[in-house]
């Protein structure tokens, strides 16, 4: 059992004292209070999810309960949310520069009042609207409302609160001490107790081999080089499950992943666990990566070492993955003054698969944001293809289910550091009853012209297998209960 409550009223006391004081006339103002260290997704659990017949968007919503989480690769920076203390929908790709260059100025113009301010942004896949899941929209930026932070320096709780004028500055200062008041600070340790039921795939299997062959054909007219396909995994979970358990004990399998998850307005929750960087950038410096080529791992440290030199010298893994770098040189040349790559590639290894690797940094030209960045970097080859506008089309047209935010992009923004992961290695989490919940895993898979179709579906298994064996084994332990 922890307790920070005896904390918070020194926060609430401040907050109180502010409501009597006129509006500092900045968009924000983010207050904190240092908390003792505090175990974020446990912290998550216990509070409470949104209603869904009374936010069924979460733009129309900024002050319900939304629940969002990120930790960095390095585990520097973990963030848990509550609620949105100012948000903008992006409905496209469009709309992405506006989106961020406002949510920097709200934070810069706000000057010392927000100096630790940072935001949260996601991005679906693509902005096709048949590939966008409704209750998320295709991307969405915003300000928490509550902000637990963890970081080497120690752990904080803050309120994000507008203060342009004296009746916003009061109704938000109203909105945090109603919001704090309904936190749960106490947790307790709760237990997992459900059934799974069979998976379900789509597209199948016999899917998957024909859209392999409709691709092939398409690299041999010369119309892409590359294409990522994808598959959902679909299972209904009966009893009392707890995705922020799962996202622990996948955090624990996988310790060198970003781990992120984000609540929807009625209470749809992706989550997930990628060990794949799209962009970290600090002031002018942006290290991104390509991550593309995959393997098993093996079963005993010598077989571990024959598949991992085996990856590094396999034409096919190594082609998709020179696709993947020289797709992302080439769309950073122009923004960076300076950019270089390593000179070879080089293995990350997860607990149940390894990926070659090639890490790249660069400095950027004076005038390039972030807007820039993403824009030219999602999505990469690693969960599109090449050309990327066949690539995407040929997954729009093929694939045969609406990818949302799986190989999409998840993280913080602010003005000296931005950092985003790609978010593969997630699920979608749906409530269909009291007793019943809907969960759907993903992975995907480069394809080239040497891919085989059966030991593609092999590695799509094997990109599930970390949570799925999780998954297996909570259930299990149930039973032995």
């Amino acid at each position: 059992m922890q307790e920070v409550n005896v904390y918070t009223p020194a926060l609430t006391n401040h907050l109180r004292q502010l409501l009597q004081k006129p509006a500092p006339g900045v968009p924000v103002v983010r207050i904190e209070q240092s908390v003792p260290a505090y175990n974020l997704l446990s912290w998550l659990e216990h509070q409470k999810s949104p209603q869904p017949e009374k936010s069924p968007q979460p733009e129309k919503s900024p002050h319900n309960q939304q629940r969002s989480y990120w930790r960095d690769r390095d585990a520097d920076i973990e963030i848990a949310t509550l609620g949105q203390c100012w948000s903008m929908a992006i409905p496209s790709r469009q709309e992405l520069p506006e989106a961020i260059d406002r949510v920097v100025a709200l934070i810069n113009d706000s000057g010392t009042w927000a100096e630790k301010a940072r935001s949260l942004l996601w991005l679906s896949f693509s902005d096709v609207d048949r590939m966008v899941w409704p209750a998320f929209g295709y991307g969405c930026v915003y300000l928490p409302q509550i902000e637990m932070l963890s970081t080497r320096k120690g752990t904080t709780v803050a309120c994000y609160l507008k203060a342009e004028t004296d009746e916003l500055w009061q109704s938000d200062i109203r909105s945090a001490l109603k919001q704090l008041a309904a936190i749960k600070w106490q947790v307790s340790d709760r237990h997992d107790a459900y059934q799974l039921g069979p998976l379900h795939y789509q597209p199948g299997q016999a899917g998957c081999s024909r859209n392999i062959a409709r691709a092939k054909q398409a690299f041999m007219a010369g119309e892409m080089q590359k294409v990522v396909l994808s598959r959902s995994a679909t299972t209904t979970i009966k009893g009392v499950f707890s995705p922020w358990r799962l996202l622990q004990r996948w955090r624990v399998a996988n310790p060198r992943s970003y781990v992120f998850a984000v609540e929807a307005g009625n209470g749809d929750l992706f989550f997930g666990c990628s060990p794949e960087r799209l962009m970290a950038r600090r002031g002018r410096v942006i290290h991104t990566e390509a991550l593309a080529g995959t393997a098993p791992r093996g079963s005993s440290g010598e077989e571990d070492n024959a598949l991992e030199q085996s990856l590094l010298n396999d034409s096919k893994n190594i082609y998709e993955n020179q696709l993947v770098l020289k797709d992302i040189r080439d769309r950073l040349g122009d923004l960076c003054q300076s950019l270089e790559a390593d000179r070879s590639h080089s293995v990350v290894k997860l607990k149940s698969i390894q990926h070659l690797r090639y890490l790249i940094r660069g400095v950027l030209k004076a005038g390039v944001t972030d807007a820039g960045l993403l824009t030219a970097l999602h999505p990469t080859p690693a969960v599109g293809g090449t050309s990327r506008e066949v690539a995407m089309q040929f997954i729009e047209n093929h694939e045969g289910y609406a990818r949302g935010l799986y190989a999409g992009v998840f993280g913080m923004v602010s003005p000296e550091h931005t950092e985003m992961a790609v978010t593969i290695r997630s699920g979608l989490l749906r409530k269909l009853s009291d007793n019943l919940q809907q969960l759907s895993l993903f992975s995907g898979g480069g394809i080239v012209q040497g891919s085989v179709a059966t030991e593609e579906w092999q590695e799509l298994n094997n990109k599930l297998a970390t949570v799925y064996s999780l998954l297996k084994d909570a259930e299990q332990e149930n039973v032995a209960l």
